[in-house]
């Protein structure tokens, strides 16, 4: 099978940390390119990685002849800006999460889209761990009963006033960070639209960001809650309870990638821990949307989910400022 060429845009933390080593061992795709603000920045991880080509900028990345499509871990900021230069000069893009600053710019994004006919998936990782598909299949086979309610746990501290994560104006800030995790996980899990939330936000003094989010969101027979905090210990983790047991994911999102990940399910029966063979997240996401790409399949996170997250998001920042449940808009 044919590797895809990726091209990155940008030289991240993000990237290095978590995708570089991963897209070395992948079936479906290879980075082939990466471009930076700071050439010589993105020399230097090109030589660190094997890339073979660093462009000048953007531009010259997107439109390149050779790349087949396009990773963007820009700030958020910058999601719908490139997103959309990428699609219209021909180059699928896998976009990290939130795809956009708001609703309205996740649905210029699927506009353009669906005029070029060239796809984009917002980079919701967690979703291709096999703990996570497990956890789906539990929920769809009844083994947990009806779910009552989840609570997802997501912090960490970030106290640079110069982390991208720490400006407003970028999109930073607790809730679009990591609570577009915590909305996107009971979305996920129950396969359904909350009807209406609750939250509450305590802003930074002085980075005017949201450094604790809390939230409610009423799916009718079910319940979802979250707290989240840019302010507080590194820690992380997602409860599903059921009328006849429950699941803990003890490390939901960010899973180690050199040992098994592992679940607790309670039910009538006793207790088990459910242990899950070392997997990458981020390798088996790219690979999935690779596959999609050379097959000419459907992404496997279709752009609907992306902008219904996103209609969640904005409706949070909203009660959180109104400090009242507010309905969901169609």
């Amino acid at each position: 099978m044919k590797k895809l060429k990726i091209g990155v845009l940008g030289v991240s933390n993000h990237f290095i940390k978590r995708i570089a080593l991963p897209l070395q061992k992948t079936s479906n795709c290879h980075i082939y390119a990466i471009a930076s603000r700071q050439r010589l920045k993105a020399e230097s991880v090109a030589d660190d990685f094997n890339i073979p080509l660093v462009c000048n900028n953007y531009e010259d990345l997107i439109s390149h002849p050779d790349v087949d499509a396009i990773y963007n871990p820009l700030p958020n900021h910058l999601h719908a800006e490139w997103t959309i230069k990428a699609l219209e000069q021909g180059k699928p893009v896998l976009c990290e999460k939130p795809l956009g600053m708001d609703e309205a710019e996740a649905k210029k994004m699927a506009d353009v889209s669906n005029i070029t006919g060239i796809p984009v998936m917002e980079a919701f990782m967690y979703k291709f761990h096999p703990m996570w598909q497990h956890t789906r299949n539990l929920i769809k086979t009844n083994q947990i009963g009806n779910i009552s309610y989840i609570h997802t746990s997501f912090s960490y501290n970030n106290p640079s006033e110069t982390n991208i994560r720490n400006n407003k104006d970028f999109g930073g800030g607790a809730l679009m960070d990591i609570g577009c995790y915590a909305i996107s996980v009971p979305r996920f899990l129950l396969d359904k639209e909350p009807l209406r939330v609750l939250a509450q936000s305590i802003t930074h003094p002085d980075f005017g960001t949201d450094m604790h989010t809390s939230g409610l969101l009423d799916f009718g027979s079910a319940r979802a809650s979250f707290h989240v905090s840019t302010m507080s210990e590194p820690f992380q983790k997602v409860d599903i309870v059921g009328t006849a047991g429950s699941i803990t994911i003890h490390i939901p999102f960010n899973s180690y990638v050199d040992v098994p990940s592992t679940i607790t399910v309670n039910t009538g029966q006793g207790s088990r821990d459910v242990n899950f063979p070392v997997s990458d997240a981020y390798g088996l996401m790219f690979d999935a949307f690779a596959k999609a790409l050379i097959n000419g399949e459907k992404m496997p996170n279709p752009l609907s989910d992306a902008i219904g997250n996103m209609n969640v998001i904005d409706t949070i920042r909203k009660s959180a400022e109104i400090g009242s449940w507010v309905s969901i808009s169609d």
